[in-house]
């Protein structure tokens, strides 16, 4: 033997849930405590304290998941005279209140500024094991929290569950572009019309010798000469915001992005066998799991 191969894996392992294995049993139970600041921003305190109510929000309407109610774990952390905050990064603290109001995973959180988008990250323990995953989205501005929140409750709901698909991104909904283009279309028309009006009037008015009549028809050429004006006014600030509408909605920046973000838990070491098929050596691998 020429020399031993260490293999280190990062693995998800747990039981009965699918982000930590392949299968899944009853409704998992999940407790959302508060998130915090972790940027310190001061534009962030309000969203700091909206966020979990969002995902809440989100979250309930997840049939495969059962949401506990904020006052039950108000009462159970009075109860245990905790506070929130002791419960952010305390492990063992989760554990217990997880255990006391019945919840299979615990939610956490903290909001940030990372490249001129807002960021959440959320850290869901699973409170029989310690194990820990992530899950992180970004999104342009505040203005597209509620997107961030359903994004993060879609594949936090997919992680516990297994149902539905784990999606990257959500495309945000942008300017109404169609309906621009679809009022020019129809003021650019009405333009036409009221200038071909126009010349209809104005030819009546150049064909005709009475004085009388004259006037009756310069009078209405001239009123569909300016409403034709008006018309094509409004039909190029139509166009203008149509062409608008259409960039802006293919920017990149219209969309929320989500990551996943595997963390550890409680760890263990397996041996398996491994061979160098170019080096014709052999060995044992040495894996470990988190």
């Amino acid at each position: 033997m020429k020399h031993v191969t260490i293999l280190f894996l990062l693995l998800a392992t747990c039981p009965d849930y699918p982000a930590f294995s392949q299968e899944s049993t009853a409704k998992p139970v999940v407790a959302i405590l508060n998130f915090t600041n972790a940027g310190g921003q001061f534009y962030l305190e309000d969203l700091k304290l909206s966020f979990p109510s969002k995902l809440k929000t989100e979250l309930s309407q997840k049939k495969k998941l059962v949401i506990v109610e904020r006052q039950k774990l108000e009462d159970v952390l009075r109860e245990q005279d905790f506070s929130m905050s002791d419960l952010s990064e305390d492990k063992d603290k989760q554990a217990k209140v997880g255990q006391l109001i019945g919840a299979d995973f615990i939610i956490t959180g903290d909001l940030s500024e990372s490249g001129g988008k807002i960021r959440v990250d959320a850290a869901i323990t699973h409170t029989a094991s310690g194990k820990v995953i992530g899950e992180k989205v970004t999104g342009p501005s505040k203005d597209y929290v509620n997107a961030m929140a359903e994004l993060l409750a879609n594949n936090i709901a997919y992680a516990l569950t297994g149902s539905g698909a784990r999606l990257q991104k959500m495309k945000l909904k942008g300017a109404p572009a169609t309906a621009y283009l679809i009022s020019t279309a129809v003021l650019g028309a009405a333009t036409a019309v009221s200038w071909k009006t126009h010349d209809k009037w104005y030819d009546k008015y150049k064909q005709n010798t009475r004085l009388g009549s004259m006037n009756n028809y310069y009078n209405k050429a001239n009123n569909w000469y300016k409403a034709s004006g008006v018309l094509a006014a409004a039909t190029a600030v139509s166009l203008g915001a149509t062409v608008y509408a259409i960039i802006k909605n293919r920017a990149t920046d219209r969309e929320v992005i989500a990551y996943e973000n595997n963390t550890g838990g409680r760890s263990f070491w397996v041996f398996s066998p491994q061979y160098d098929s170019r080096n014709k050596s052999a060995g044992l691998g040495w894996s470990i799991q988190f």
